[in-house]
């Protein structure tokens, strides 16, 4: 009696392993789900019209920034000013698509490092000898050095406008400002190029191309989406208050736009350009997304769809972020600092839920370097 127990005990575990005794998370990569339906949305929709924008606005942004060179006054500064938070909006929806030809061209690295190294960057001025596209100045070009070129400078408007006039490195900060804002245009237009039909054409190998193996575009995708929130909200919450290190000490000056106090607009901008690729919302119009995906695949976390969990928890940071208004994200950082570490616990709530569970679900690999504390 004892060995049948043993042997229906042993029988029950084996059955277990291969049956019912799964993950909370449903695991169903067979599906007859168009794929090709999802990376047409998302490429032709979304992906292909957003470099598009970031070439125009970037292409604008230089015009403005010659026409403050040649006459710095406080209108062209306002204008290029202007021009510059438009591209740098944007750019929180072109820097998910870090592959192909955005990998080729290290788009991130170039456009977005920060915070700015503003020592290095004013070394550079003085001398007037530097090359940006070398690593040592990843940190002292994009948009966060035009962030502090337009409005760190000095303490006030007329006061940065005596830096590019009167100032004895005026010459030199103009050309500094100019080579940077050219950089970020160039990389733009290659990218862009490179996804246009009239170009390397791109476009065609993402929309045309199924799989979820390594290097596939449904697999680049998924990638570069965690990624790119993971960077969110990490470096945009997570690093200026110091999360990984038990809130200590608080680093305000290191967020995003620190210059411009713009950091709050732009992580809100991030969240829900990320939940838009999630669901394949276009113009507020939803279309194919990662969430039908998940919905054929009948994908649940316990007894609920994690499609409506993952967008109910994007829903909540965005939330949580806009309920550090109207502050700038600095000094909520220095005047509500309970509010800002509960927006960045709502940010790594989701990332078990889109960087293991979602994947497992579409048997699609997690590949690129991870931090080993982010604690999903």
């Amino acid at each position: 009696m004892k060995k049948l127990a043993a042997f229906s005990f042993l029988l029950g575990t084996l059955l277990c392993c291969f049956t019912a005794c799964k993950d909370p998370v449903t695991n169903s990569c067979a599906t007859d789900f168009d794929q090709l339906s999802l990376l047409n949305n998302i490429g032709t929709n979304i992906i292909e019209p957003t470099y598009n924008q970031l070439a125009t606005q970037t292409s604008e942004l230089k015009t403005a920034v010659t026409d403050f060179n040649n006459n710095p006054t406080t209108a062209t500064l306002s204008t290029a000013r202007t021009k510059f938070q438009e591209a740098w909006m944007t750019w929180q929806t072109a820097s998910i698509f870090e592959f192909g030809p955005a990998e080729t061209e290290e788009m991130r690295s170039y456009m977005n490092n920060f915070p700015v190294f503003v020592d290095r960057l004013n070394t550079a001025i003085t001398s007037g000898s530097y090359d940006l596209t070398s690593e040592t100045y990843s940190f002292t070009r994009g948009f966060p050095a035009v962030d502090y070129l337009l409005y760190g400078v000095a303490a006030d408007d007329n006061a940065i406008i005596n830096m590019y006039t009167s100032n004895g490195s005026a010459a030199n900060r103009k050309q500094f400002l100019q080579d940077v804002v050219d950089l970020i245009q160039q990389k733009s237009n290659a990218v862009n190029d490179a996804w246009k039909a009239t170009g390397a054409n791109y476009l065609n190998t993402f929309v045309s191309t199924e799989g979820t193996a390594n290097g596939k575009p449904l697999s680049d995708l998924v990638n570069q989406l965690n990624h790119n929130y993971e960077l969110a909200k990490n470096d945009k919450l997570g690093t200026p208050i110091s999360a990984k290190t038990g809130y200590v000490p608080l680093l305000p000056a290191n967020v995003e736009a620190y210059y411009s106090r713009q950091s709050l607009a732009l992580a809100i901008e991030a969240v829900q350009a990320v939940k838009d690729v999630f669901t394949g919302t276009v113009n507020g119009t939803n279309g194919v997304g990662l969430d039908d995906y998940l919905i054929a695949a009948d994908t649940k976390k316990g007894n609920e769809l994690l499609s409506t969990l993952i967008i109910n928890q994007y829903d909540l940071v965005l939330s949580e972020l806009n309920g550090l208004k109207p502050n700038s994200l600095h000094d909520a950082i220095n005047n509500n600092i309970d509010a800002v570490k509960t927006t960045y616990a709502a940010a790594q709530n989701q990332v078990v839920n889109t960087k293991t569970d979602m994947p497992a679900a579409l048997c699609i690999s997690i590949t690129y370097i991870d931090k080993v504390d982010d604690g999903d």
